[in-house]
């Protein structure tokens, strides 16, 4: 008999990865945000936004009302409170003045946020 250990599988989004392809997928990902998106100079008005006092108070007041839970999991009956991002509904290039907005926020977690910009 053959008792060879299998890696536990993650599902993220509709794809399914071991733990060392989830780890290398957002090791990816992230490098090519933060190129592309992060330390891009056309966005340099954004990512200042995101690292002022002003969005970590905000961002703390909305996981706390969303009771630090995955609002799209949520609607679906699935409670999640792991990987939480605060989403604006509105993107910021859409629409600056929405940024503080706390009905444009909500909590969500990873693979949520990203199903939400896939569709975008």
């Amino acid at each position: 008999m053959n008792l060879s250990f299998k890696e536990p599988k993650i599902r993220l989004g509709n794809r399914t990865y071991s733990q060392s392809e989830l780890q290398e997928y957002r090791k990816a990902n992230t490098k090519r945000y933060n190129k592309e998106v992060r330390y891009n100079t056309q966005n340099s008005k954004y990512t200042k936004f995101y690292h002022s006092t002003q969005w970590r108070k905000l961002r703390k007041q909305v996981l706390l009302r969303d009771n630090y839970l995955c609002q799209q999991c949520l609607a679906d009956g699935v409670v999640n409170d792991k990987d939480l991002i605060v989403h604006h509904k509105v993107e910021l290039k859409r629409d600056w003045s929405k940024r503080l907005d706390m009905e444009n926020l909500e909590t969500v977690c990873f693979s949520c946020h990203n199903k939400i910009h896939e569709n975008i």
